[in-house]
């Protein structure tokens, strides 16, 4: 089995050694009670679709004895693998930082070249219109302008109608783990106790992943959501 080892992802270690076993995923759910979309993000390597990394990591070793492969091997690569996403991420943090730091530089120079700029013509844009001879003839009275007013109270524009709130209520009734991501940003998870309760707010949608699918009541606007699955059993939402 230690010559298997040459597989370089965590994922692609554990999907060799059930290929070689010839078992199908399913099989492999059904052996290990994990469900197949987490089977597959495993094998896949993606992170976004797995759970907090403690449970993870359990998943890794119960994939690994059914599969015949390393237990520590499969998550030492788990462990490594997580270690250069970090990097990356970090990376790609700095190199935007670095860009938003040369973009404030040319809009400070863009601005400094436009004072001096309005300095240097202020002398021509400036210059004082030359005297009218305003004088009537004698005898003739001068006429005052006649003013006109717009109306304007009639025609402002009304503020814009803001968008509607996506307002999301979880309360657990059982011990679970839930990984939350609020219109396609970043992934929060959380481990939730029975009574515990949270207020998530979006605009366009939330997308669950809950470890227990009886563990959870969730309301959306006030109206509930119905969640499919059994105790223990691991399931993907998306609401709405």
């Amino acid at each position: 089995m230690e010559s298997e080892t040459n597989q370089d992802t965590f994922g692609g270690y554990l999907k060799s050694f059930r290929v070689k076993q010839e078992l199908a995923i399913q099989t492999v759910a059904e052996k290990t009670k994990i469900a197949v979309h987490c089977l597959k993000a495993i094998e896949e390597n993606a992170h976004e679709g797995l759970p907090p990394p403690a449970y993870v990591k359990s998943f890794i070793r119960i994939y690994a004895d059914a599969v015949g492969a390393n237990a520590d091997v499969a998550v030492e690569f788990y462990l490594s693998d997580l270690k250069q996403q970090e990097h990356a991420k970090q990376n790609h943090l700095r190199r935007r930082e670095k860009l938003w730091a040369f973009r404030r530089a040319m809009m400070a120079v863009g601005l400094i070249v436009g004072i001096l700029f309005l300095l240097r013509y202020t002398d021509f844009f400036m210059a004082p219109a030359p005297p009218q001879n305003t004088t009537a003839p004698e005898g003739t009275a001068l006429s005052e302008p006649a003013v006109s007013r717009a109306e304007t109270a009639g025609n402002r524009p009304s503020a814009a109608k803001t968008q509607d709130k996506l307002k999301l209520q979880i309360i657990a009734v059982e011990r679970t783990w839930l990984k939350v991501i609020v219109d396609g940003q970043n992934a929060r998870s959380y481990d939730l106790k029975p009574e515990d309760r949270l207020e998530l707010e979006g605009t366009d949608n939330f997308n669950l992943m809950i470890g227990n699918a009886t563990g959870l009541q969730i309301f959306l606007n006030e109206r509930p959501v119905k969640i499919f699955g059994n105790s223990g059993q691991v399931v993907s939402l998306k609401i709405p």
